[in-house]
């Protein structure tokens, strides 16, 4: 069986690797971060806008050492879910650490993850030999690893679009600069345009409690952790005193909102000539990315519980709220797609979403192969595993395994990773110990069974959490 999933993954992945596919990310970007503060709130704006796919982090010297740095951003992704980002550790500089090291240390990046990470320089030279698209370098730290890029894998520059560098404007250079000279000089004498942004001295732009407060109306997981971290210590105590600036922070609002920005033409520095004010609702505007990201049709999804049936509509606002709108759109979209409110159809959708979260990706991206074979009931999981991650038959990228007995359980493939996702043994007992109560309460097949299976669909829509419910194994 091992076998005939791969034979049949290597045929979707010829048949689907020709096809050119609609809703692709603005940017796809590989992100270099020494895990300062504002690291972390750039790399939380930038995760959490589907316009941004981040094929890699990489870390360099700084705020921390990039060994620790590593560890710090894999346990972040862990806490969003995107355990399949891959994270890679930079060489150190040698430089003395700056006089924030220690405050960095002490900031809350999640639960740190046991055991070595791969060398920056691996994890960079696969993501840039696997991507199709031009790549951004979002770099928040030292040049140490574009360095090392020119002189390992000096074919790789031509995939790189641009650098889009933070570095204060002093003179001899800022504190991404003074991390590492050698490699700093190095990058910006080669071909690769290098952006550099920095704050304007004269216009800085605080993190204050007004700002926290416009970023936690944004509801997001990425926008919860901006804020969590930045109202305890020791990051409190800094937010407080107004020593916090929007640095490192500057590189997403540039990306996005480039016409907020100037170059300055003595040094050649990027810089805002927005207001705070502005800024600050960028900064926002990132977090909460656009209404229709995931749509083709629809501006936004409409979510008014007023306009669901009326046995949908008390659980629109409980479901959204625990599992987020990209699951609710999706198990809406399936259960019309179906025709009726389905167990299985709803773990699929489920699961679909898991494997997309692990990716940190968007629709049309991953190719499926499910194991739910052609029979219902378990084959409803197919229809949910289409809508919610767009691998569709039309696109040629699902296929379903027909030989032995049907499970709800897929394998997903993006790039050069794969994950298989089972539904956990006690989650297929409660369905199947539920199905069968209704089947001796109401025969089978009769409407007063259908309303009862519609009924445990919601149940299961609303209590199910696509976390805890599936097995996930790296193939």
């Amino acid at each position: 069986m091992r076998r005939l999933f791969s034979l049949f993954l290597a045929g979707l992945l010829l048949a689907g690797s020709a096809r050119a596919h609609s809703g692709k990310a603005r940017f796809h970007a590989i992100i270099d971060t020494d895990c300062a503060a504002d690291d972390l709130r750039t790399l939380c704006m930038l995760l959490g806008n589907r316009e941004v796919e981040v094929l890699a982090v990489a870390t360099s010297e700084g705020a921390l050492t990039p060994e620790e740095s590593a560890r710090r951003v894999a346990a972040l992704l862990r806490g969003f879910w995107h355990e399949g980002i891959p994270v890679g550790a930079g060489r150190g500089s040698q430089v003395a650490a700056p006089a924030w090291r220690s405050c960095s240390e002490r900031v809350n990046w999640g639960e740190a993850a046991d055991g070595p990470l791969p060398p920056a320089g691996e994890v960079i030279d696969r993501a840039l030999t696997l991507e199709e698209e031009p790549v951004t370098v979002v770099a928040l730290g030292a040049l140490t690893n574009w360095a090392d890029l020119l002189d390992r894998r000096p074919d790789l520059r031509r995939k790189i679009a641009r650098i889009v560098w933070y570095d204060d404007d002093t003179p001899g250079g800022g504190a991404n600069y003074r991390a590492d000279t050698t490699a700093a000089r190095r990058v910006l004498a080669c071909d690769v345009p290098v952006e550099i942004v920095s704050v304007d001295p004269a216009v800085p732009m605080a993190v204050t409690p007004s700002l926290l407060d416009s970023v936690a109306s944004v509801g997001t997981a990425y926008a919860r952790k901006i804020v969590a971290t930045h109202r305890e210590a020791p990051l409190a105590e800094l937010v407080g005193a107004g020593h916090l600036k929007v640095w490192d922070d500057l590189v997403a609002v540039y990306l996005f909102r480039p016409e907020l920005f100037a170059r300055r033409p003595q040094s050649g520095r990027i810089v805002p000539t927005a207001s705070p004010e502005v800024l600050a609702r960028a900064v926002t505007g990132i977090l909460r990315g656009r209404p229709d990201s995931e749509s083709r049709v629809f501006y936004g999804f409409p979510v008014e519980s007023g306009l669901y049936a009326a046995d949908v509509e008390p659980i629109v606002a409980q479901t959204i709220a625990l599992h987020g709108p990209s699951e609710w759109r999706a198990g809406v979209l399936t259960n019309e797609l179906h025709g009726h409110l389905g167990i299985y159809a709803i773990v699929g959708v489920k699961m679909g979403i898991r494997a997309r979260e692990y990716f940190a990706i968007g629709v049309d991206d991953i190719q499926v192969v499910s194991a739910a074979g052609c029979t219902p009931p378990v084959s409803c999981l197919n229809d949910g595993l289409q809508v919610a991650t767009g691998a569709t038959l039309g696109h040629g990228l699902i296929g379903v395994v027909g030989e032995g007995a049907p499970r709800p359980e897929a394998t997903f493939r993006f790039r050069d990773k794969t994950i298989r996702l089972t539904l956990r043994p006690e989650y297929a007992e409660r369905i199947r110990r539920d199905v069968a109560t209704g089947v001796e309460r109401f025969g089978g097949l009769t409407e007063d069974y259908w309303q009862y299976v519609r009924g445990l669909a919601l149940q299961y829509w609303l209590d199910f959490d696509r976390h805890r419910m599936f097995e996930l194994r790296e193939e």
